[in-house]
């Protein structure tokens, strides 16, 4: 089974009851310390108001609902295929394959022939030989249909490689929008942890200027909350180079706005490797590509054979002469019919290197094929095994690590209402358990992106 990617519904009772808890009692305390209460409350306000703080550490985890308005991964995919300008281009190749099978289909053109002899150069006795003809070659072998048989396998992989570039770049757009929404995530998780931390140092302040801190305990949470603005700064510039890559593929200019919608993979069944392997070399592109240049090589090698015996030319004219005969009187002139028949013999040239060249494509295509079943095998495999291995890591931070860090941030909110640990012991327990769900986080983007890799190794992209 795939993970869960959410938080469990009683992770999420949890952190609403902490909400309710918090936000009744801000509402009653304003944050803040009036002056009729300084002088029996304050210690004891001050110290709930930092206990309850300790609530939103809950907030950080993974789950939270997803934005109604931002576009669908299947939206974006579909987007980069009608707008990307690099796809556009790439489609220009079936209307040149079209075109050379409208060339393939043609004879050669018929040739005029004019021809005149004459002697005014030498004897000057009135001779003259003059003709018009037409003539025209005719392929004997089967050329122009062997021919026609290359251009069409021509357009089928001209169709072929669109497609493999539409899968290519499904695959880079899931890549691209995974790392997007989990970077999305990863920036929720610091502002929580900024919001967090800057009531925590809001709280240290007040009770240093009441003397039950020191100001170590102050400089403390002043910079934890430093370096968790740092990450979320770092995080920021990290989304928007993604978002821009992702409007690229989009074919959108980078400064045009791009709302995702952050919602995670729901939980479905894995098939097993082997109909995932099945699967792959059922559907991917580059194999239908290979397996189509094995195919254009074997209809290469059969145009080659044809073209071993050259075109036959057919000639057709009208000739008309007259000679000379002394001591006769001149001659009438006569008019003849002209037939000529050109056969090319094939005594020298017959194509034998043209024909070992084809057959040794043939074989360097049926090498391929061998080579890229093998590589979709092992490239399926090996993503299957990325993805269930992260699994486990996801359900290992579901199961023990993200409920402990719960707890034991509970259990320091408790003792520290009892003046049993110290705030150091309270940051300590709130910053370990937001590093908790960053890793977390971290971890499902290495999921999203495991996940996508398989997707894409067993082209469900852009199905």
């Amino acid at each position: 089974m795939l993970v869960h990617l959410r938080t469990t519904p009683a992770a999420i009772a949890r952190q609403l009851i902490s909400m309710r808890r918090i936000f009744a009692v801000a509402s009653l305390t304003g944050f803040c310390v009036t002056p009729q209460r300084v002088s029996a409350t304050r210690s004891k306000s001050v110290r709930q108001v930092l206990i309850l703080c300790m609530g939103l550490a809950l907030l950080v985890g993974p789950g939270r609902s997803a934005s109604a308005e931002g576009l669908t991964l299947r939206q974006v995919i579909a987007m980069a295929l009608s707008g990307s300008k690099n796809l556009k281009a790439a489609r220009w190749v079936e209307a040149q394959a079209r075109a050379r099978l409208v060339q393939a289909g043609l004879l050669p053109n018929p040739r005029l022939e004019l021809a005149n002899k004459n002697d005014y150069l030498f004897a000057n006795e009135g001779e003259y030989t003059s003709s018009v003809g037409f003539s025209q070659q005719f392929p004997v072998t089967g050329r122009i249909a062997r021919q026609k048989d290359v251009a069409r396998i021509d357009i089928d992989l001209a169709l072929a490689e669109i497609r493999e570039a539409e899968w290519k770049l499904a695959g880079e757009v899931a890549n691209g929008f995974y790392a997007a929404v989990a970077l999305n995530r990863q920036m929720e998780a610091r502002n929580r942890l900024i919001e967090f931390d800057q009531k925590l140092l809001d709280a240290a302040r007040r009770r240093f200027s009441a003397a039950e801190v020191s100001e170590l305990d102050v400089n403390m949470a002043q910079l934890d909350l430093q370096r968790v603005t740092q990450e979320r700064a770092l995080l920021s510039g990290e989304r928007a180079a993604q978002l821009d890559h992702l409007n690229q593929l989009l074919g959108r200019t980078a400064a045009q706005p791009l709302v995702l919608d952050d919602s995670l993979p729901s939980a479905e069944t894995l098939p097993n490797l082997s109909d995932l392997q099945r699967r792959a070399l059922e559907r991917r592109p580059d194999l239908r590509s290979a397996l189509l240049k094995a195919e254009r090589a074997r209809a290469d090698t059969k145009l080659a054979r044809a073209e071993q015996w050259e075109d036959w030319s057919v000639s057709l004219g009208v000739e008309r002469s007259r000679i000379a005969v002394t001591p006769l009187p001149p001659q009438p002139s006569s008019t003849a019919l002209a037939l000529t028949l050109s056969v090319p013999l094939p005594l020298f040239d017959q194509k034998q290197g043209r024909i070992a060249e084809t057959i040794a494509s043939g074989s360097q295509a049926n090498a391929q094929i061998a080579a890229l079943r093998l590589s979709i095998s092992n490239e399926v495999a090996s993503a299957l095994s990325e993805v269930k291995r992260l699994q486990q890591v996801m359900l290992e931070y579901q199961r023990t690590m993200l409920p402990t860090g719960e707890r034991n941030v509970s259990l320091a909110q408790q003792g520290y209402g009892r003046g049993q640990v110290t705030t150091s012991d309270v940051v300590q327990a709130a910053r370990q358990q937001g590093e908790i769900n960053i890793a977390y986080l971290s971890t499902l983007n290495l999921y999203l992106q495991a996940l996508a890799k398989l997707r894409t190794a067993t082209a469900e992209y852009p199905r």
